[in-house]
């Protein structure tokens, strides 16, 4: 690299017309939506958070505002690497794919805000469509938690049962204190949840069990 382009680089970003920077960000904004419903539309955790999707549009915007900052400026690039690595952010992701919906508006952002408009858009709406496919993919065995709770009953019989009415099961927690017991079992029903509990209340000393959904991974 001579020391023409060097000096380049070093300048101040080129001036961006208005209506540039409007478009970039009104498509950043446009996408950044699509990802916002996606998630709405996609969400299985336990509590929905519409402050986090939000959040997800403003990542969006930011990154495209920050890229159309930065531009070919090699001093404002290493400035701006210098200024986000002493930023700490405090949120808890709870959910893996949070982050990746997170990393998906910033990858928005970064094509939007350096004029990568067909990249922005074709990458969005393939993403947008994979993860709907794959959510509207109807799974073939639910997951759940059943909780067993009662006196000393026999674990032999719920074992049988659950054998007998899923298609895996595995035992997670087991408690007893005194004449009471608690047993939980990760298991992925095959059929009717209902039979399930209905047989397991008929074992003797059993009081209650309660199924739960689970968004685990029971190994097969």
């Amino acid at each position: 690299m001579n020391i023409d382009k060097l000096m380049t680089l070093m300048k101040a970003n080129a001036y961006m017309e208005i209506g540039t920077i409007f478009m970039y960000l009104l498509v950043t904004l446009v996408l950044c939506t699509i990802v916002f419903l996606v998630y709405k539309m996609t969400f299985s955790g336990v509590a929905y958070s519409n402050n986090f999707n939000f959040s997800i549009v403003l990542t969006g915007l930011i990154t495209a505002m920050i890229m159309m900052v930065i531009g070919n400026n090699l001093a404002l690039s290493l400035g701006m690497v210098g200024a986000l690595s002493i930023i700490r952010f405090r949120a808890a992701i709870k959910e893996p794919k949070d982050i990746s919906y997170l990393f998906w508006a910033v990858a928005i952002g970064l094509a939007s805000g350096t004029g990568a408009i067909q990249i922005a858009v074709v990458g969005t709406l393939f993403i947008g469509f994979s993860i709907l496919m794959y959510h509207l993919m109807p799974a073939k065995h639910q997951l759940f938690l059943v909780i067993v709770k009662g006196g000393i009953f026999d674990e032999g019989s719920v074992k049988d049962i659950l054998g007998k009415h899923t298609k895996k099961f595995r035992l997670r927690t087991k408690n007893t204190k005194n004449d009471l017991k608690e047993m939980i079992f990760e298991v992925r029903i095959k059929g009717d949840e209902a039979l399930v509990t209905g047989a397991l209340n008929k074992v003797d000393q059993v009081n209650s069990v309660h199924l739960v959904m689970f968004d685990g991974h029971l190994n097969e």
